[in-house]
């Protein structure tokens, strides 16, 4: 089963993205993966296949990955092989995501709207962000209502817009996901162990 954990506040979110996942280990993944906002630049993406360890290692414990709004996931595949590529997050045009759960109609949204041209990935995450990017027109409530509509399955979203700095977007349908808030900033999790830190 996945993992999710997003940050945004004061402190640099890389490490806590990192420390979160570690404690979403128990769950099962194949490969990980983090994005990172630094104001209004666009999102720093890393990825790596295999143990959390790979990815820690990558970017230093995440102290050579600056910013204070970051999303990070670990994979268990499903859709599509144990690669770099397929694991999360996703980036299409102006959106990042990541995705828990299966969207069982994924097939038939790419051809529906088109969205074939726009995939690197094997996912069926990734085919929402495309659908996502589609939709977007500069108000991210409108395009994700719009975008869900359209989906069929089980799903826990965190999404950042690239227009749209230091905000963290996130629905899910089925599959769990908590968040809190406090001092240090707001946190969204797939469970709680990954917020007993911040409670």
């Amino acid at each position: 089963m996945c993992g999710i954990v997003g940050f945004t506040g004061e402190h640099q979110a890389a490490p806590i993205l990192l420390d979160g996942l570690s404690k979403l280990e128990y769950r099962g993944y194949d490969s990980a993966g983090i994005a990172i906002r630094d104001g209004s630049a666009d999102a720093e993406i890393i990825k790596a296949k295999g143990r959390l360890k790979v990815l820690a290692e990558k970017t230093n414990d995440g102290e050579s990955v600056k910013g204070t709004c970051g999303i990070g996931h670990t994979r268990w595949a499903t859709h599509g092989g144990v690669t770099d590529v397929n694991a999360h997050p996703h980036r299409v045009g102006k959106v990042v995501l990541i995705h828990n759960g299966i969207i069982e109609n994924y097939r038939q949204i790419v051809t529906e709207y088109g969205l074939a041209d726009q995939l690197v990935s094997e996912t069926d995450s990734e085919v929402v962000a495309a659908l996502l990017n589609k939709f977007y027109e500069g108000d991210p409530v409108k395009a994700i209502k719009k975008t869900v509509k359209v989906l069929s399955g089980a799903f826990a979203l965190c999404i950042m817009f690239q227009d749209i700095p230091d905000t963290i977007y996130a629905i899910r349908n089925v599959s769990p996901m908590v968040a809190t808030s406090c001092e240090r900033g707001s946190v969204i999790a797939s469970d709680l162990t990954a917020l007993i830190e911040f409670s």
